[in-house]
C-alpha cells in the first residue's frame, strides 16, 4: 500500500503467463493470474519481428479478452506498477510514462508494422517489445490507468 492509503497495482509480465496484484485501501490483497505472457504471444498472434499488422490486431483481441473481465475487480487507478523480465526503461524512454505517451508509442509502433519507414526509426522490432507495449496500452486504455511506472528485472 502507498503512504497515502490508496490501492497499489502491480502487473507482472511473464514469459507464458502474467499476474496482477491489487493491494486495496484496507490492506487486503487480490492476486489474479492472466492467461497471456510475452512469449505466449509467439507462436500465437506474434510470429515475426516485428509482428505484422494482422498479428497485432489478433494480439489485441487476445489481450482484450483477458483484461475486460477484470474491469469489475480493478478500480480506475492513478498509477500502475509494471514488472517485466525484459529491461523496458531504455526501450520506452522513461521509467514513468503517461497514458498519452503509451498511446503515442503504440501508434508509432502500429504505423511501423503497417510499413511507415519513419515510424520505425527509434523503436525496437522484437516481439517481446511489441507484446509489452500492446499489453500496457490495452491495460491503460480499458482499465483506466493514468500512468505506468516500469520496474525492470
Amino acid at each position: 500500500m502507498t503512504e497515502t492509503g490508496t490501492p497499489t497495482l502491480l502487473l507482472s509480465l511473464g514469459e507464458q503467463s502474467s499476474r496482477v496484484r491489487l493491494t486495496r485501501e484496507d490492506g487486503t490483497l487480490w492476486d489474479h493470474p492472466l492467461a497471456f505472457g510475452l512469449e505466449a504471444m509467439t507462436p500465437g498472434p506474434f510470429r515475426r519481428d516485428p509482428p505484422s499488422a494482422l498479428e497485432l490486431e489478433q494480439a489485441i483481441m487476445v489481450v482484450e479478452d483477458v483484461l475486460m473481465p477484470l474491469a469489475a475487480q480493478i478500480p480506475p487507478h492513478e498509477r500502475l506498477m509494471l514488472h517485466s523480465p525484459y529491461p523496458l526503461v531504455g526501450e520506452l524512454g522513461s521509467q514513468e510514462l503517461s497514458r498519452e505517451s503509451v498511446e503515442q508509442l503504440f501508434g508509432q509502433f502500429a504505423a511501423m508494422v503497417e510499413g511507415d519507414p519513419l515510424a520505425a526509426a527509434n523503436l525496437p522490432k522484437a516481439r517481446h517489445f511489441a507484446a509489452t507495449l500492446l499489453i500496457l496500452r490495452e491495460w491503460m486504455h480499458h482499465l483506466d490507468a493514468k500512468r505506468v511506472v516500469l520496474i525492470d528485472g
